[in-house]
Parts: C-alpha cells; sequence; structure tokens
C-alpha cells in the first residue's frame, strides 16, 4: 500500500473520498471539498486498489490537508475504503463525499452548525440526485418527515455526517456479503438501531450524480455533468443553487420525481443488488457471457430487471408482451449471443407514443458502440413495425458487440396527447427482437 501524507493536525471534520479508477470525477470532487467555507478538516482519499493516475491528480492539489492511500487489493464497494479512512481519521466527525458527487461550498460548515446546535450524532444535507441525462428524473433525500428521521428515508454518504465515536457504537462498515442492505443504507439503519440522534441540515448543498442511474458509468467515465455543475457553482452561485431546487418542482409537476422510500428487509440479499447494480454501471462484470451466434439466429425479449429510467415495467395483454421506452433518452440492452459474423437484428416496435409516429421514428436511433447505425421500417399489418439494422463485427473496434442502444430523442406522455391518463413518458413500445446472421 503507497500512501503520502499532508501535515499532521487535529481537524474537526475528517473527510473521507473513496475512489477506483475515475481520476476526472476525483478532481472535480476534491475541488468541491477545498471550495468549502468551512475549513477545518482533513481530506483523506482512499483508492481501492486504483491503477490509475488518481494518485497523481490528488499530488497536484498541494494541499497539506490531503492524504492519499491506496489499498494493496481491491474490494469493489466503498466499504473497505471508508473503514480504512475511519481508522486513521483524526477529527471529531466524519463526513464523506462520492468521487463523482460535488458539494456546494457551505456543506461542511451547515453539517457542523447542526451537529453542535442539534447535538445529533449523525446529520444528512438535502440533497438532490440527479437521473441519466435526458429523463428530467430527479430525487431528494436528506429532509426528514414531520422532522423525524425513519430507517424508511435513505440518504447518501456524500450527505452524511456523523461523530466518530458512533463508529463504536455501531460497528464500522459492512461488506455486501455482510450487509442486510446496501452498504451504505446498513450503516444507517445501526446508527438507527443503536440510539443515535438524526438531525437535517435543511439546506440544499449535495449534487448526487448517482452511477447506478447511470448505465456503464465506470466504462464511460463521463464527467461533463459535473464539470458543468461545478463551473456553474462558481459564475452563477447562489442562482444556480436556486436553478437546481426549480427543477425539483418541475419535475414533480412533469411526474418525473423519484421518492427515495427503501424497502423492506425482504428485498433481495444485498450482495444480490450489489453484483446486478455493479454490472449495471459497469464497475463489476457481467455475469453472463454471450454465446456465439448460431445459423438459426435468436428470438429474444428485454427483460433486464435493473431499468434505471431507461425502460418500463414489462406489460401484456391479448398475448403481446413489451416494454416502453423512457422516461430517458437512452434505453439500451444486451445482446444474448455474441455477434462474430455479420449479422442482421430485427425489432418489432408496437406502438410510437408520438402525434407523428413516423416522424419521430424518422428522428430516433439505434446506436451500437457510439455508432449510428442505419436503419430501415416496414409497417405492418397489425399496425406495428418492424425496425431493422445490419451489425458488422468488423467495425468493433475489436470490442465485443454486446449492447445496443435506443435513442429517442423526445419521449412524451399519453396524458398530454389527449390519449388517456398515463402520466409516464414513453418512447418506443419494445416488443420481441430476432438476431440472425446475414
Amino acid at each position: 500500500m503507497r500512501a503520502f501524507f499532508g501535515k499532521k493536525s487535529t481537524p474537526l471534520v475528517s473527510v473521507i473520498i473513496a475512489t477506483f479508477n475515475w481520476s476526472a470525477a476525483l478532481r472535480l470532487a476534491v475541488q468541491s471539498v477545498l471550495r468549502q467555507t468551512f475549513a477545518d478538516f482533513e481530506l483523506l482519499v482512499v483508492g481501492d486498489a486504483c491503477t490509475d493516475d488518481s494518485e497523481t491528480v490528488i499530488r497536484t492539489f498541494r494541499d497539506k490537508r490531503i492524504r492519499w492511500f491506496n489499498l494493496p487489493s481491491n474490494n469493489g464497494s466503498q466499504w473497505a475504503p471508508n473503514n480504512f479512512g475511519i481508522e486513521r481519521a483524526a477529527g471529531r466527525y466524519i463526513a464523506y463525499l462520492g468521487h463523482d458527487d460535488l458539494w456546494w461550498p457551505t456543506h461542511l460548515e451547515t453539517l457542523v452548525a447542526t451537529a453542535q446546535r442539534s447535538e445529533a450524532d449523525v446529520v444528512a444535507a438535502l440533497t438532490i440526485m440527479y437521473g441519466p441525462p435526458g429523463s428530467g428524473v430527479r430525487a431528494t433525500t436528506g429532509l426528514f418527515p414531520a422532522g423525524q428521521f425513519s430507517p424508511r428515508y435513505f440518504f447518501p454518504p456524500s450527505s452524511l455526517l456523523h461523530s466518530r465515536a458512533l463508529i463504536d457504537r455501531a460497528g464500522p462498515w459492512r461488506s455486501p456479503a455482510g450487509s442486510r442492505q446496501a452498504v451504505d443504507y446498513d450503516l444507517l439503519l445501526r446508527f438507527h438501531e443503536c440510539g443515535a440522534r438524526f438531525a437535517s441540515t435543511e439546506e440544499l448543498t449535495v449534487f448526487k450524480f448517482n452511477a447506478a442511474w447511470r448505465r456503464n458509468a465506470y466504462k464511460n467515465r463521463d464527467v461533463s455533468e459535473q464539470a458543468a455543475m461545478l463551473a456553474r457553482m462558481g459564475a452563477e452561485g447562489e442562482a444556480m443553487r436556486q436553478t437546481e431546487l426549480a427543477s425539483v418542482i418541475r419535475s414533480v409537476i412533469e411526474n418525473r420525481f423519484v421518492p427515495i422510500e427503501m424497502p423492506p428487509e425482504t428485498a433481495p440479499p444485498a450482495i444480490v443488488n450489489h453484483r446486478i447494480g455493479g454490472s449495471f454501471k459497469g464497475s463489476l462484470q457481467r455475469e453472463a457471457v454471450p454465446a456465439p451466434l448460431s445459423a438459426e439466429g435468436l428470438r429474444f425479449f428485454v427483460d433486464d430487471t435493473w431499468s434505471a429510467y431507461e425502460w418500463y415495467h414489462v406489460e401484456e395483454s391479448e398475448g403481446r408482451r413489451w416494454r416502453w421506452t423512457g422516461p430517458g433518452q437512452r434505453s439500451s440492452f444486451y445482446l444474448p449471443v455474441r455477434i462474430d459474423r455479420p449479422a442482421h437484428i430485427a425489432i418489432r416496435l408496437l406502438w410510437v407514443m408520438a402525434s407523428d409516429p413516423e416522424a419521430t421514428l424518422d428522428a430516433a436511433q439505434l446506436i451500437l458502440h457510439d455508432r449510428w447505425l442505419r436503419t430501415a421500417r416496414e409497417r405492418q399489418a397489425d399496425g406495428s413495425w418492424i425496425w431493422s439494422a445490419d451489425l458488422d463485427p468488423g467495425r468493433s473496434e475489436g470490442r465485443p458487440i454486446e449492447m445496443l442502444t435506443i435513442f429517442v430523442p423526445q419521449p412524451r406522455r399519453p396524458l398530454d396527447l389527449g390519449m388517456n391518463e398515463d402520466r409516464r413518458w414513453l418512447g418506443l413500445a419494445v416488443s420481441e427482437m430476432e438476431i440472425r446472421p446475414l
């Protein structure tokens, strides 16, 4: 394990950032920490066996409050880096920041002031959680109904501050295999069960870009959202925060707001959701390995359980089965076969949510490895469409062909089109698909 240390001191707050091979996001997160109006902190950045340039990025800040560590082996989750940081933390309070999230400049100031005023063991900041780009989805956490914390109302580590002493009462972070729920929610449950006092700042200071809502976030490593947000903080000041609060109100009006309420403990074990979510965001390898395409081809249906605002639930009627794309603009699916020869895919679309379906289909795209495919479509006697494209493994740039994306520029609501009272933002109703060799 490699480490370097800044100047030793006894800060009031120890900030921990757990990170893994996403230095571009890490740089922005650290910048938001160093912009804090509250300066009595140390920052412990703990790599989960990083192999990229994260250490070099941290060194460029040349701030004596920053300490860098890199664990010798990867644990696949924030639990181990967070525990490592806690063991070395000098502060009375512990705060966390996800390496792909951002803090408003008064975040630590309001957390500490609330903790000292209320004598709370745990403090939450108001947080906006952003759905995938183009979805308009928003969620908020960190406000407690009737001012009373309930285990049903989760808030993420980026909004959390707790006393260092609380870990001695509740125990450290637990691994996915040892947790009842997700590792961060498991920690809050144990804080609550040991009698910790909770309080909220009731002030928006956290902007969370949830990787579990962004397919292959850890593979694509796109930080355009975070970079734009951090730039707006500096350029617009308070007006930017008011704009973001207004976006939450708009999401409520437009039926894009997502209440964050945790399921009961009868939900799938934490390790199961950890693997599914990790596969979706690209931090873990998918367990299923596509088989080569046979001469007979394959017919299949999009039935992934983890949709993350790309797909709605499966619907079925009169022998037909379908899933609507939306509310996001991009809806992806993994091919259950390995395309090792030129092939053709045909997708049956039952309906198009638009006043002018043909114009919407003209604008819709089928995307393979960031390449827009040349598509064709044919209207069927039953009113559906067959939407098709040729797949060329020779243009995959050495990568296996495993995922296709449907892009619909503007999902619409049946309510707004005067069709019925359905308030969902829908794109294309996708039914069965077929892949066959050319």
